[in-house]
C-alpha cells in the first residue's frame, strides 16, 4: 500500500486526529534526541498544549510528577516521549506510533532491561489498537517481517510532502578515490561542493557517526587493541585532553605508548572520528579573507 503526497509526521498527525475524534488516546515514541522544541511545537500547534503530555529523562522529578498525573487523570490525550513513555498510564488507547523505529535507543541497557518496541506490541494487542513503526531506514528485522509476513503491513511514502523534489544523492567510492591518488578524507566532489558553498557564503553540514579522533588504538606488531576494562570494547582516542574513552560507560585512561602485551612501541591509531574530520576541514579550508568562513564543531552524546 502506498501513501501519496504526505510527509511521515503529517501521517502521524492525521492518525492521531482520527483517534481523538473517536475519543481515544495516542502514544508517540521518539528517540530522546529527537524531542526538540520544534517537533513538540508542531504537535501543540495542531492539537493544543493542554491535550499533550510529555515524558522523557530530562524532566525534573516535579515536572515528571505533573505530567504523569496529567496523563493519569485523562487530561492528556496525546503522550509524546522517549522509550519509557510506553508505560504511561493511559486509558482508552487508540494508537501507538514509534518514530525512527530503527533507533537502538528503544532498547534499555539499564535495569530493568526492556525493548520498548516489544512492550508496545504487547500493549497494542491488549488494547486492540494499531501499532505504527515509522522510519526512512527501517530496522532490517521489521522490514523483513513486513515483506514476508502478513502480520505487518508495509506502507510506503513514495513522494515528499507538498510534492517537493527529492534531494540529489551521490554515492562516491573512497577506495576508488584513493586509487586515483586522493589520500584526503574528502572526495574530490565533496571538496568542490564545499569550496563552492564557501565562495557563495553558504553553509555546509558534514555528518559523521563517530565521536572522537580515532575509533580504536592497536599495536602493529601483535595486534593488541586497547579496550575498556568494564565493557571490553575498543576505547576511542580523543585529541581534546589526549585520552582514551569508552563511549558506553564513560571509562577513561591515559594514552598507551607501549604495548602491554609485547612491549612494542608501534602503537597506531585507526579509524576516523569527528575531531579528525574537523582537523582535516581546518587544514583544507583554512580561515582566510577570501572565504571568511567559520566552523562549528558538535560532538554531543545521545541522551539515555
Amino acid at each position: 500500500m502506498e501513501l501519496l503526497d504526505l510527509g511521515k509526521t503529517e501521517v502521524y498527525l492525521q492518525l492521531i486526529q482520527n483517534a481523538i475524534e473517536n475519543e481515544k488516546t495516542a502514544i508517540v515514541l521518539v528517540p530522546e534526541i529527537s524531542l526538540t522544541p520544534q517537533m513538540l511545537e508542531r504537535f501543540i500547534a495542531r492539537f493544543g498544549k493542554e491535550k499533550i503530555g510529555v515524558l522523557h529523562s530530562k524532566l525534573s522529578i516535579g515536572e515528571r510528577h505533573d505530567e504523569w498525573n496529567k496523563i493519569r487523570e485523562g487530561k492528556a490525550k496525546i503522550i509524546i516521549g522517549a522509550r519509557s513513555a510506553i508505560f504511561a498510564p493511559v486509558e482508552n488507547l487508540g494508537i501507538i506510533i514509534i518514530d525512527e523505529e530503527h533507533d537502538s535507543s528503544y532498547k534499555s541497557e539499564a535495569n530493568p532491561k526492556y525493548d520498548a518496541k516489544q512492550v508496545a506490541k504487547y500493549i497494542a494487542k491488549q488494547n486492540n489498537c494499531p501499532l505504527l513503526l515509522g522510519s526512512a531506514t527501517p530496522d532490517i528485522n521489521t522490514y523483513y517481517n513486513a515483506i514476508t509476513s502478513k502480520k505487518i503491513e508495509l506502507l510506503k511514502l513514495t513522494k515528499r510532502a507538498n510534492k517537493s523534489n527529492l534531494p540529489e544523492v551521490m554515492l562516491i567510492d573512497l577506495k576508488q578515490e584513493l586509487a586515483n591518488g586522493n589520500r584526503s578524507m574528502l572526495s574530490k566532489e565533496l571538496y568542490t561542493q564545499i569550496q563552492n558553498n564557501l565562495k557563495q557564503k553558504r553553509q555546509t553540514i558534514l555528518f559523521l557517526n563517530r565521536r572522537g579522533y580515532s575509533t580504536f588504538v592497536m599495536c602493529r606488531d601483535c595486534g593488541y587493541t586497547v579496550k575498556c576494562k568494564n565493557c571490553n570494547i575498543s576505547l576511542t582516542y580523543h585529541s581534546y585532553g589526549n585520552k582514551l574513552k569508552c563511549h558506553y560507560c564513560g571509562y577513561e585512561e591515559k594514552l598507551v605508548t607501549i604495548c602491554p602485551e609485547c612491549k612494542s612501541k608501534k602503537i597506531r591509531y585507526f579509524g576516523t572520528g569527528t575531531q579528525k574530520l574537523e582537523q582535516e576541514i581546518n587544514k583544507v579550508f583554512p580561515r582566510n579573507k577570501n572565504y571568511k568562513n567559520g566552523y562549528r564543531y558538535c560532538n554531543k552524546k545521545k541522551f539515555s
